[in-house]
């Protein structure tokens, strides 16, 4: 008999905060269009990309919120999180993220890689762009397109080959791929915390850059069971 396991849904999400006509009327029911999707999952906890030393902020807003003395703010914590939250009848949120610093900046580590290795600038960012949100595509029609797995798989395939530029003697990919690593290992253990119980049920909200590199984490560490964002989009 298959052993019970938690289950963790990694939702890819945008900054939302890049988009101020996400205040529109027209936006925010098509927000909340998500939000009706999202808890669909059922999820006992929900995690977002802050860190964690932030939790007892987070959850002090949240708190405000639910009181109706906060104003939730233009980004994917409140707008998803703290109403997904709020609906589902949760006590609080979880702050799972870590920043630290790296030795170069991503720019940085792209910029000499355009100088110095232009071929392998070539091969390793061919085909990959980014989904914009458009005047005719509604939000959740963007949410499917940042939680494809295809497209997630080539960002991580990207940022994996990051790992080449440089030489034997100077691993300037390295210099901010480690902290990309180390962040998102930090993520993935923060996650595992939350897993106290094999009825749990975890919503986790994250940039969709982290989407693939988490999901991989958690899958080979064999620790919970993931459910697939597009199965609640759809």
């Amino acid at each position: 008999m298959k052993k019970s396991k938690p289950t963790v849904l990694v939702l890819g999400s945008f900054h939302m905060s890049e988009h101020k006509e996400l205040l529109s009327e027209k936006r925010q029911a098509e927000i909340e269009e998500v939000v009706a999707k999202v808890i669909e999952f059922r999820p006992t906890k929900i995690a977002v990309e802050m860190t964690a030393e932030k939790n007892d902020l987070l959850n002090q807003q949240y708190r405000e919120f639910k009181l109706g003395r906060f104003s939730i703010e233009l980004n994917e914590i409140d707008q998803i999180g703290f109403q997904s939250a709020s609906i589902l009848g949760h006590d609080k949120l979880y702050a799972v993220d870590w920043m630290g610093k790296s030795r170069m900046g991503y720019g940085e580590v792209e910029q000499w890689l355009k100088e110095n290795q232009p071929e392998l600038h070539k091969e390793i960012y061919e085909g990959i762009f980014l989904p914009e949100l458009t005047s005719n595509k509604s939000v959740l029609e963007y949410y499917r397109e940042l939680n494809d797995p295809v497209w997630l798989a080539k960002v991580h395939k990207m940022y994996l080959n990051m790992a080449r530029i440089g030489d034997f003697s100077n691993y300037i990919g390295m210099n901010w791929l480690s902290w990309w690593y180390e962040r998102n290992l930090i993520i993935f253990s923060n996650l595992t915390r939350l897993m106290n119980s094999d009825s749990d049920r975890i919503l986790f909200i994250v940039g969709c850059s982290h989407s693939a590199i988490i999901t991989k984490f958690l899958e080979e560490s064999e620790m919970c069971e993931i459910a697939d964002p597009l199965g609640y989009l759809s």
